[in-house]
């Protein structure tokens, strides 16, 4: 009996986990993509050279990030897609 309570929790916290973490994939893909517009009109305003350089690092490793947020939300997608459905 205690058994069969193992396996059950076990099969709640995975699936409870693995969605978490697909709605934890997506915001953090979605945080990125608001922080990239933010950067890009920062950018747009700034005359210092050296700003918009650092700025422009910003941008490539906060889109950098986004893309593997985006990955990984998209293989969290293609799980839960083939997750067998209760009849």
């Amino acid at each position: 009996m205690t058994l069969t309570k193992q396996i059950e929790t076990t099969e709640t916290s995975t699936w409870a986990d693995l969605s978490g973490r697909w709605f934890f994939a997506w915001r953090m893909a979605a945080a990125c993509e608001g922080a990239l517009r933010e950067v890009a009109e920062a950018r747009a305003g700034q005359e210092d050279p050296d700003r918009k350089m650092a700025l422009a690092k910003v941008s490539s490793l906060l889109h950098d990030e986004m893309t593997r947020w985006v990955r990984r939300g998209e293989a969290l997608d293609m799980i839960v897609e083939r997750v067998p459905r209760a009849e």
